[in-house]
């Protein structure tokens, strides 16, 4: 009687050879979606930290006012004075640092987006023009310095305006009335690959002011031109 060879055919090889292929892809892909929730998560986090920030700098900056433009504070664009400078809702956002009410600068980043502050460096110490400031070569904050966008120095006029139907007030000055809960106040910005997600189930976080946070899928935001459009028509880099 023949004895039963132990050697495998190529057949029998490929057929573990596909099997290990497939565990291992399973396995990269799990780790890989519970990387991105867990990025997901802490961008999140994020977002409920800046939100608990704004209340408390309104008390002492704000006088208990929502205040888009910072009273005292210098705006971006290099020489330019704070009248005539851009103070964006990224600026805005960089202030919670300047004012020491956030001074971990890791809450400024997604941690989807890639973006870095040179850990605090590139937001500055007293405002954009302030000692310590990194500017780019605009003199502007750098577009990765902050992943989010909020309300800006023109936050005002635009919601009154394309919200409500009124004739927008001056833009720099407080919001005097209560923004309805479910009014977007910040999100994740369109600035480079910063959205959560693949093509076709990418997505983007959306704070509201009552502080509850919603994913909003790809078919809900353009996520290409989401901040500044639609139902964040207010919200700036």
């Amino acid at each position: 009687m023949q004895n039963r060879r132990s050697a495998l055919t190529l057949l029998e090889l490929l057929s573990i050879v596909v099997i290990v292929a497939t565990v291992t892809a399973l396995g990269i892909h799990f780790l890989s979606s519970n990387s991105e929730e867990e990025r997901w998560l802490a961008c999140r986090r994020n977002l409920k930290k800046l939100a608990e920030g704004m209340a408390i700098y309104n008390n002492p900056y704000g006088d208990n006012r929502f205040y888009p433009w910072p009273a005292g504070r210098a705006g971006c664009g290099g020489t330019e004075s704070p009248d005539a400078a851009d103070f964006g809702g990224a600026e805005w956002l960089a202030s919670l640092y300047w004012t020491r009410v956030i001074p971990d600068p890791g809450v400024y980043l997604c941690p989807s987006s890639g973006d870095s502050n040179a850990d605090g460096r590139d937001l500055g110490d007293e405002g954009c023009c302030g000692p310590g400031f990194e500017a780019g070569s605009d003199g502007k904050l750098k577009p990765d310095a902050v992943s989010y966008a909020a309300m800006a120095a023109t936050s005002v006029a635009v919601y009154e305006s394309k919200k409500l139907g009124k004739e927008p007030r001056d833009s720099k000055i407080a919001i005097r009335d209560d923004m309805p809960p479910n009014e977007p106040m910040m999100c994740d910005d369109t600035e480079g690959t910063i959205n959560h997600g693949r093509k076709g189930n990418a997505g983007m976080n959306v704070l509201f002011f009552d502080s509850h946070v919603e994913f909003w899928p790809s078919d809900k935001v353009d996520l290409e031109r989401g901040v500044g459009q639609g139902k964040l028509v207010h919200l700036r880099n």
